[in-house]
């Protein structure tokens, strides 16, 4: 994995306009986890830190744990403009921040950037990672065809073991979830 200080990715409960474990500091860990996964795998470089600070924020405006397709756009105007310097500190530009805000506004919605679109990858990243959690709803609540990257179908199994051994633990540090995906990743797949 690229070398991150993940301490400036550890998340507070009052970061969260809803408390809630179902779309919690555990989803959103083990979402931040599996961008990096994805990007790093299929080779985009350039978008694994956007991807990952879009997954940082991309649940903390919700309201509830129901069906909403607003909670994306209202993290894009109370949560990126609170954690943007977060992010130029790390090194994003005005595209990338750009980019993070349209991946965030686009996760909770139907709809798909053509792929052409600036913003596709990073909004593909996050959508893929956030829908490999979804075995926090159920066994059988991923529908893979609506995956866009092989590498997200390959980590269905992987995405399960990292939910596994994080549901019932509190998580303080995003490096905790790193080590934990990294002990699975060792002892399951070499």
């Amino acid at each position: 994995m690229r070398n991150i200080d993940y301490t400036l990715f550890d998340l507070k409960r009052e970061y969260f306009d809803h408390q809630s474990t179902l779309h919690g500091i555990n989803h959103t860990y083990r979402v931040m986890c599996l961008t990096m996964y994805i990007s790093e795998t299929e080779g985009l470089e350039k978008e694994v830190v956007p991807a990952l600070c879009a997954a940082f924020i991309h649940d903390l405006a919700r309201k509830d744990d129901g069906y909403c397709t607003q909670h994306g756009s209202w993290a894009v105007q109370s949560k990126l403009p609170v954690f943007e310097p977060l992010f130029r500190k790390i090194g994003m530009t005005d595209k990338d921040i750009k980019n993070i805000g349209k991946a965030v506004a686009n996760h909770s919605v139907t709809n798909e950037f053509k792929i052409t679109d600036e913003a596709y990858s990073v909004t593909a990243i996050l959508k893929d990672a956030d829908a490999l959690d979804r075995i926090r709803l159920g066994e059988d609540n991923l529908d893979e065809r609506y995956l866009r990257f092989e590498t997200s179908k390959n980590l269905i199994t992987f995405a399960k073991e990292l939910y596994y051994e994080t549901e019932d633990i509190e998580i303080v540090h995003f490096n905790e979830v790193m080590n934990i995906a990294k002990q699975i990743k060792k002892k399951n797949y070499g």
